[in-house]
């Protein structure tokens, strides 16, 4: 996570005057985190739907010009088909690009990764499959709504994540499961990439609530907000703190920040 000192962000909606001003003159960009944050979370990956609110909302800042793209770990054709919005999305951490035009790209994987990737599905293959999530770098572990599967974690946690840390894996947790990942993407090189293509006088905006955007987060620092979603502050790398029931106003107040732009979908 660095050498940045993590602090709890402070909870100021009504401070984005500022932040907000600069849209007229500038081309800002909402990147945003998918579940827990445009989404609820839920058992069933496939059921986590953000609201119509959000859905229209996000559709507007499109059409009055805003920028917007989906920075998830989930798989970028995933989160498409959930989301049903013409919008770039990076998925699986970054290692996937999906254009709003459907176009999908991601980098090749050499053989030793396809091996170790196959090494730890067997290794996985002790829990339930619906428990599981198969991603191109990566496994993830889900047991919200799983009791079993968590305490069948937990009894196998110390030998799994030795196993996974010699085939080259990073064991990271999230809010309701474990992921396994490669080291070969992150959120926070996502987002460089994403900033590179950005003139450094437009405003850039992440959301997300989970430890895995902290590296956004962090890449963001100096260069724009960080904004974290979450029932509760907790030390961050973000500036900002929102409840989830709050990122209806959020969005609200960003499209109205783009008064004055022309509508480009829809």
């Amino acid at each position: 996570m660095g050498t940045l000192d993590l602090i709890p962000p402070g909870e100021g909606i009504a401070d984005l005057g500022p932040f907000l001003s600069s849209f007229p003159s500038a081309r800002p960009l909402l990147v945003s985190d998918y579940d827990g944050t445009l989404a609820p979370f839920r058992r069933e990956r496939g059921e986590a739907l953000p609201g119509e609110d959000v859905r229209s909302l996000l559709t507007e800042i499109a059409k009055k010009g805003g920028e917007i793209v989906i920075l998830s770990g989930r798989r970028a054709e995933e989160v498409a088909l959930l989301l049903d919005l013409p919008l770039e999305i990076w998925g699986s951490h970054g290692w996937e690009r999906r254009t709003a035009g459907g176009c999908i790209t991601s980098p090749p994987l050499s053989g030793q990764n396809r091996e170790s990737l196959k090494s730890l599905r067997r290794e996985l293959s002790v829990f339930p499959e619906d428990a599981l999530e198969i991603k191109p770098i990566s496994c993830a572990l889900h047991w919200r709504g799983r009791p079993r599967v968590q305490e069948l974690y937990a009894l196998r946690e110390e030998d799994l994540a030795s196993s996974a840390r010699k085939e080259g894996f990073q064991v990271l947790p999230f809010s309701g499961g474990v992921e396994f990942r490669l080291p070969l993407a992150s959120k926070r090189t996502a987002m460089e990439s994403i900033l590179n293509r950005k003139s450094p006088r437009d405003p850039v905006c992440y959301l997300g609530d989970d430890l895995t955007d902290e590296d956004a987060f962090e890449a963001l620092r100096g260069r724009g907000l960080g904004v974290l979603v979450a029932e509760e502050p907790r030390p961050s790398a973000a500036q900002m703190w929102i409840s989830p029931s709050s990122v209806t106003t959020f969005l609200a107040l960003w499209r109205d920040g783009l008064k004055g732009r022309g509508e480009r979908i829809g």
